[in-house]
């Protein structure tokens, strides 16, 4: 069998994380997003003949990366997608390489590999022509829904369906999917439209008068359930947390240096030369890349995938947060934010991750349309590669910054920086104005959240399992 991966389109969506890199070149745990769903496929256990690639003309990045891998378990194929005209396009880039049945997967997505291996399975089994994966959403309406009939038989799919109407099923459908060749003939069939659907209308069309059916991915005793797919930039920490999720234990390479004073509890690997300090303490899900510095009296919590080079100076806290390879840092908090490549943060420089509302936080994705919410109340910014801040710069939730940019000292960087920019203080000046916001009420909700979930004797026992952790380092 050959798969398809589809890994082009501009990306405008991820914005300023896209601008120097596409979309599947992001690195979680010291690999692309691209090179995941290949071990998503090896995981998989299925017989692959080889694995064709479609990405745009200026993604040399990706072509690049996948040559220059000498231990990929099958061939490799590039084809080019000329203009990004949907998925159907991409598809038909490696028509003339597909002669039997196919796999179709996205370059950005994250799921457990055994769907692939019951997709392929039952679908070679059944003689599917077309194969498609389902999962049930209660936002149903932003997706594709299967109709389905009184034998949970897949019978049409109804594209973004409104909101208020009644879909029985429930059930969205996944970007995974199985084909014969059967579907070239249903594209050539079927117009391309203003409206980026024509793979969708294609495949409609093998399911009225071919053989099809689905695979249902939900939670249960056979899936996680977990699907992640990277369409805006907070969607990493979905990708993220799939990914160190799958951590199980202490994982320490050969040639790391850890200090006996420091602490490493839960899930957490350390790659090659790694160095960590005194006093340190790093709590699980965890990866520390390649050579990366854990310096004296510092904190990692809450799911942080550090890349490779990394420097996190004295007194710095790490809270939930993705960070790319060579970002150095001293005396900073680094909360629910995602940092590209070669960024330097200068002495008390913080992201602060929550408003004084504590509503959700919300990014503007394009200049002439209205801010979009990431769901959470707890997101700190998101910044581009090669960027510099000054000393007790604040950088404020739901703030972006663009590539080679720098923060000066002092600032409180409330907007947007676009790329190749830099943020000052001109003037020192305070305004002062009425406030709506009843902080009282919103501390003694805080304080009933905590004695619901936080008892004492589960603190302590908390202590007892750092200090034990401490002594078997």
């Amino acid at each position: 069998m050959k798969i398809v991966i589809l890994a082009g389109g501009i990306g405008k969506r991820i914005a300023p994380l896209g601008i120097h890199k596409p979309k599947s070149m992001f690195q979680i745990m010291g690999k692309p997003i691209l090179l995941h769903v290949i071990d998503q496929v090896v995981a998989a256990n299925i017989p692959v003949e080889e694995a064709i690639i479609v990405i745009g003309p200026g993604e040399s990045q990706i072509r690049e990366y996948i040559e220059a891998k000498t231990d990929l378990p099958f061939p490799v194929r590039f084809t080019i997608q000329e203009q990004p005209l949907g998925q159907a396009n991409a598809m038909s880039t490696a028509r003339p390489y597909l002669q039997d049945n196919f796999l179709v997967l996205n370059a950005n997505d994250i799921y457990d590999p055994a769907l692939l291996t019951d997709l392929t399975a039952k679908a070679a089994a059944e003689s599917w022509d077309v194969g498609l994966v389902g999962q049930t959403r209660e936002d149903y309406w932003n997706y594709g829904v299967m109709r389905l009939d009184g034998q949970h038989k897949l019978v049409g799919v109804v594209e973004k369906p409104p909101r208020d109407s009644q879909i029985e099923s429930g059930v969205i459908v996944l970007g995974i999917y199985y084909f014969s060749p059967r579907i070239w003939s249903a594209l050539d069939e079927t117009p391309i439209q203003e409206k980026d659907d024509q793979l969708e209308r294609a495949y409609q069309k093998l399911i009225t008068h071919h053989n099809s059916g689905y695979i249902q991915y939900d939670a249960n005793e056979h899936y996680s359930g977990k699907f992640a797919s990277y369409k805006y930039p907070w969607h990493l920490f979905d990708i993220s947390a799939i990914l160190l999720g799958r951590i199980q234990g202490v994982h320490i390479s050969p040639n790391c240096s850890i200090s006996p004073m420091a602490v490493i509890d839960g899930n957490v690997i350390l790659e090659s030369g790694v160095r960590v300090f005194e006093f340190s303490v790093i709590h699980g899900p965890a990866y520390i890349g390649k050579d990366s510095i854990i310096g004296n009296n510092t904190l990692l919590r809450g799911g942080v995938s550090l890349g490779a080079g990394c420097v996190v100076g004295f007194g710095t806290e790490i809270k939930h947060a993705i960070l790319g390879e060579g970002v150095w840092m001293h005396k900073n908090f680094i909360g629910d934010s995602i940092i590209s490549d070669r960024c330097s943060f200068g002495a008390g420089t913080i992201t602060a991750n929550l408003r004084f509302k504590e509503d959700a936080v919300s990014f503007k994705v394009n200049a002439d349309q209205p801010r979009v919410s990431t769901g959470t109340e707890y997101f700190g910014m998101i910044m581009a590669e090669d960027c510099r801040t000054g000393c007790n710069s604040v950088l404020s939730p739901g703030v972006k910054i663009g590539p080679n940019s720098i923060v000066e000292a002092g600032v409180v960087l409330k907007q947007d920086l676009p790329p190749n920019s830099i943020a000052s203080k001109v003037k020192n000046s305070v305004e002062i104005r009425p406030s709506e916001i009843d902080i009282h009420a919103l501390s003694e909700k805080r304080n009933e959240h905590k004695k619901k979930t936080r008892k004492i004797s589960g603190e302590r026992g908390q202590c007892e399992q750092v200090q034990k952790a401490a002594f078997k380092i």
